[in-house]
């Protein structure tokens, strides 16, 4: 498959969103689907999935935006991810990089395949310009709140193959 400025820019945003100090080497992922194939295989294959309720779709798509915002402080963000305080020093070496401060995402389906799970599909925006559409992450419901799964968070560094170097992922 021949690569395009969009594959670039996809593993540029994914990169400089995930993994601290990569913005060198953001452009060497081998795939220009490899970010929505490595999120869209953590998707549930549960056929009892089911539209989330309103207060659930709410409580889960602000977890997401929250999480997501770059502008959103470090201690915020580790509070709506699971197991966050393992995440807490990666969220705070993001705040260094221009690039991960300017995304958000746009939550567009949640769908509950448990009491404690659920799938969600939403496009990551850079300035509020979708560079990763279509992706499916998961929410998962711990001490009675629902958060961004880390299974999420670390498919998106392992897009550029450093999700290992990250404790949390391990």
């Amino acid at each position: 498959m021949r690569r395009t400025f969009t594959a670039r820019a996809l593993a540029m945003c994914a990169g400089a969103v995930m993994i601290v100090g990569v913005a060198a080497g953001c452009s060497d992922s081998d795939s220009s689907d490899s970010g929505s194939s490595a999120t869209s295989s953590m998707a549930s294959t549960s056929m009892a999935a089911a539209a989330a309720d309103p207060a659930t779709t709410k409580e889960i798509t602000d977890a997401y935006v929250v999480f997501f915002n770059g502008q959103t402080p470090p201690a915020e963000r580790a509070a709506l991810i699971e197991n966050g305080d393992a995440f807490l020093p990666v969220l705070q070496g993001l705040t260094k990089n221009p690039q991960s401060m300017q995304t958000t995402v746009a939550v567009k389906d949640v769908k509950v395949t448990d009491a404690d799970h659920a799938d969600v599909t939403y496009d990551l925006l850079m300035q509020a310009n979708p560079v990763m559409p279509g992706q499916t992450g998961q929410a998962i419901k711990e001490d009675g709140k629902w958060k961004v799964s880390a299974d999420t968070f670390c498919a998106l560094m392992a897009v550029q193959g450093d999700g290992g170097q990250i404790p949390a992922c391990a």
